[in-house]
Formats: structure tokens, C-alpha cells, sequence
């Protein structure tokens, strides 16, 4: 059980399923809910059940209150996800405005990293959700990438934008480079023509030339996204032997919305097709083709 903190103007008391009531305020206003991955809710029963989550599942989660027998008026969270550490938080609408949720993250990042031994967090941030990216950044999280997430309550998927904040960032305030930081992983395929490669990607698929080097080209860059650090990237390298190994090895590319028109733009220009999309049960939207080589390439989308 995590400690209760004390900021400015708020306590943070750890959750408690009597809390319920007070979160089914906030959880049954549209306004609150729209950048939620589930609808209002429509009774308290169904807050009850998140609450009961919080309090008995693997998330750190604090009630924030002005006064110790007051309301709660939001709350925030280490989300007990696998991988880098997550944060959650939300706010009564009624509340908006006034740095209740700023001085809320700042007391527990402050237990998170020196109560918890967390070394660093994200946060993931709907691209249309204004208010919190400027939170985010007014905190001291940076941005660190992108994804696409679909909710099942939504007809299309958007975007989410990563922060990320690391202990010594958080208690120097400065944005040190990291000698372990990983920035790209680009597969390097085998081929033997790598200019006739990179033609086959940039006209059949849509990529783009990173570079080529020699003449004729020996080695070569390719890539496939809106944004230079983002996307689909691979090297092409000339090789005269034949690897076995590339009618096993599989690239997954995850896409935007529009995962049946680039297939039907792939189909019209002649690309040899493994399989037509298909929705799987792990929730993506997917087809499969392979280049000229022999490699074979997934894409897919949220389902």
C-alpha cells in the first residue's frame, strides 16, 4: 500500500472502494470521458468495478482531495503495466483549470522515483487531447514517439503521443543523451541487386530512398512513414548467396487507417499477395504480400 502524500493544496490518499461514489461524478461526464477508452459511465455499479480494480490490481493509484473528509476530485496512477512504467491521472471537469492535476503528477512522480525505485515513466496522450500534452510538457515530460491505438467504443483508431520523463531528468531537470538509448531498429535483407530493390519498394510500396552508396549501389537505405525517425525503415545490402532463412523471416508494419486501400493499391501494381486482409483475433487488421525477393511483409492496422 502506497503512502498517503501531501502537496500544496491537495492530499493524495491511496484508493479505496469507497471511493466509488465520488468517481462515478466524473466518470459519467461525457466531457471527462471523451479521450477514454471506454463511454460514460451509466451507473455506479460500473464504477464500482474500475474502482475495485484499482484498489485490488497491480496499479498504484492515488484519490486526490482538497480535504481530508472532502470529495475526491480525480485521481492519479502508476499504471502496473509490463514494460517502462506507466502514469494515468484524471480530473473532475468542474475542476479544469486551476493546476490541481500538475501539483497531483509532481507528488507522484516524486514518490515514484524515490519511494518505488521507478527510473523512469511514460505517458500516453491522445494527439487531439491538447490539455494534456501541455500538462505533460508543463511537468517536465518530453516527447518520445508515436503509436496508433482503436477503442472499441470509436469507428477509426488515433494516434497517441509517448512522454516519457527518467529519474535524472526529474531531479536535474536536465535532458542528458543516454549511451544505451536505442533510436531505430532497420533489418538488413540481403539482396542481389539492391538498386532494383529499392525501386520495387519506392514503386510498388511507397517507400522512399534514405540513401545509396556506391554505383552501382552495393548498400542502400529505405523508408516508409510520415515523419524521418518514425515508420518502416530497412537497409538493403548486395549479397550473391541465397538465404534460406527469408521464407521464414516475416516484417510487420503497422499502418493507419486505410489498411484495405493500400492492399488494393498493392493488388493493382502487380505485388505477389500471401494473404488478403483478413480481421485476427488478436485485433489487428491484416495482409501479407512479398517483395521481389522473397521477403515477406505484414501489414496491419488496429482493429
Amino acid at each position: 500500500m502506497p503512502s498517503t502524500l501531501n502537496s500544496e493544496r491537495l492530499i493524495l490518499r491511496p484508493i479505496e472502494p469507497a471511493d466509488a461514489d465520488d468517481f462515478f461524478d466524473f466518470y459519467r461526464r461525457p466531457d471527462a470521458m471523451r479521450y477514454m477508452d471506454t463511454p460514460p459511465h451509466t451507473s455506479l455499479e460500473e464504477t464500482q468495478k474500475l474502482v475495485d480494480y484499482k484498489y485490488n490490481g497491480p496499479s498504484t493509484t492515488w484519490a486526490l482531495r482538497t480535504a481530508a473528509a472532502g470529495p475526491a476530485l480525480g485521481f492519479v496512477e502508476f499504471v502496473g503495466n509490463i514494460g517502462v512504467p506507466g502514469m494515468g491521472y484524471m480530473l473532475h471537469p468542474d475542476h479544469w483549470g486551476n493546476g490541481y492535476m500538475s501539483e497531483a503528477v509532481r507528488a507522484a512522480l516524486d514518490y515514484g522515483f524515490d519511494e518505488m525505485g521507478v527510473d523512469r515513466v511514460e505517458l500516453w496522450i491522445a494527439e487531439q487531447n491538447t490539455a494534456s500534452l501541455r500538462l505533460a510538457e508543463r511537468v517536465g515530460f518530453r516527447r518520445r514517439g508515436r503509436l496508433r491505438q482503436k477503442y472499441s467504443k470509436d469507428a477509426t483508431g488515433h494516434d497517441k503521443i509517448v512522454y516519457g520523463i527518467t529519474a535524472e531528468q526529474w531531479r536535474t531537470g536536465q535532458l542528458p543523451g543516454s549511451a544505451q538509448a536505442v533510436y531505430q531498429l532497420a533489418p538488413i535483407l540481403a539482396v542481389p541487386d539492391v538498386l532494383a530493390a529499392a525501386e520495387f519498394y519506392c514503386g510498388k510500396l511507397g517507400f522512399s530512398i534514405s540513401f545509396l552508396y556506391g554505383e552501382p549501389p552495393t548498400h542502400g537505405g529505405i523508408h516508409c512513414g510520415e515523419w524521418t525517425p518514425e515508420g518502416a525503415h530497412f537497409q538493403l545490402s548486395q549479397s550473391d548467396e541465397e538465404l534460406p532463412e527469408k521464407k521464414t523471416v516475416a516484417f510487420y508494419v503497422t499502418i493507419g487507417e486505410d489498411v484495405d486501400g493500400l492492399f488494393a493499391r498493392y493488388k493493382a501494381a502487380g505485388v505477389t499477395i500471401v494473404r488478403e486482409p483478413t480481421n485476427e483475433p488478436w485485433g489487428m487488421r491484416e495482409f501479407a504480400i512479398r517483395d521481389l525477393n522473397g521477403y515477406l511483409l505484414r501489414f496491419g492496422k488496429p482493429g
